[in-house]
């Protein structure tokens, strides 16, 4: 079972083999016609032949399956992450057929997604049908998670867990402020521990708010409320859009480093896997702008600022982009707004 929340693409080498494997019904109807001859023979195994492609064809088209895509662990999928669709399988189909003119022709339409872009990696047959070959074994199954962009979706309730803990400093802070003003002139003459009356009641909410814990909110209450004055809107290549309050890691599958703490996981849907696990880690400023820190990423990352100036990033040197900026990382990117 996959634990990858995202789509990944299916490998020229995994193509290929899955291709081989759909094949081995026809080579052997084709070595037959060719053991026997006779007009018969080849009636028999061309309705064969036909009858197989059928079944084939359907069962893509319905379940995105075929009997090398189910062995390799593929699907073929439209755009959309559903399932294809007979008119789609058809078309992607019918070209492998023709291109098989010259013989090598399907082969090397089936390993054709090595000259396109990484973040689809499309074949150019499945470009005219419009569809995608997803390894479910690598990342998820769209068929079974609600499409293309139903993993991407999920990371955007994170943030919502974040004000859960700053709920409990804030009740913290505000009696400092606001409750001693009536009760002023009772706080500082006495102790508390001398009156009974006053004392019972702070030591009641001690122990209702011990002291480690208290700590461990304020802390995580000063990331949050620094970054919900004003936060950083991020706008993705693919549409999506995120917004960062305080800090944040930005990834494949983000998780923070042994004793880290950040107030969101942005996990980003990339096909191409040119995005590391934890690739960024972003820190709001409300004032100037987004604090971006590469996170010794594979592929590296870059700030183009909106006057232009291009800055690549040295790992783990946090750097700040402007409103307006443009963050890559990978093959993919951002804007700060």
């Amino acid at each position: 079972m996959a634990t990858n929340p995202n789509l990944v693409n299916a490998t020229a080498g995994q193509r290929l083999a899955a291709g081989a494997v759909d094949s081995i019904p026809l080579l052997v109807l084709a070595l037959v016609v060719l053991l026997v001859p006779g007009r018969p023979a080849l009636i028999v195994c061309a309705a064969a032949a036909a009858g197989y492609l059928a079944w084939l064809w359907l069962w893509e088209a319905g379940k995105a399956q075929t009997p090398g895509n189910r062995l390799l662990g593929l699907r073929t999928v439209a755009e959309d992450g559903l399932a294809p669709g007979f008119p789609a399988v058809l078309v992607r189909n019918l070209l492998l057929l023709l291109s098989a003119v010259t013989v090598v022709g399907p082969w090397i339409l089936t390993v054709s997604n090595l000259w396109d872009h990484p973040t689809r990696r499309q074949g150019w047959h499945d470009k005219a049908a419009r569809t995608l070959v997803v390894d479910v074994r690598a990342g998820r199954d769209p068929l079974l998670t609600g499409g293309r962009w139903a993993g991407a979706a999920a990371p955007a309730p994170v943030p919502a867990v974040a004000p859960v803990p700053a709920a409990a400093p804030a009740t913290g802070w505000v009696p400092g402020p606001s409750t001693p003003a009536p009760s002023a002139p009772a706080g500082p003459p006495a102790p508390i521990s001398s009156v009974p009356g006053v004392g019972a009641a702070a030591t009641q909410t001690a122990v209702s708010s011990p002291a480690p814990e208290e700590e461990e909110d304020v802390e995580l209450t000063r990331i949050v409320s620094r970054g919900q004055g004003t936060g950083c809107r991020l706008v993705f290549d693919d549409g999506a859009a995120v917004r960062v309050t305080g800090t944040a890691l930005l990834g494949r599958n983000p998780a923070p480093a042994i004793g880290e703490k950040v107030n969101q996981l942005i996990d980003f849907a990339d096909m191409g896997r040119s995005v590391s696990k934890t690739h960024l880690h972003l820190q709001s400023d409300g004032s100037t702008g987004l604090w971006i820190t590469d996170r010794g990423s594979t592929n590296g990352s870059s700030i183009v600022a909106p006057d232009g100036r291009h800055e690549a990033l040295a790992a783990h040197s946090p750097v700040l982009a402007p409103s307006g900026s443009t963050v890559y990382f990978g093959d993919r990117h951002f804007t700060v707004g």
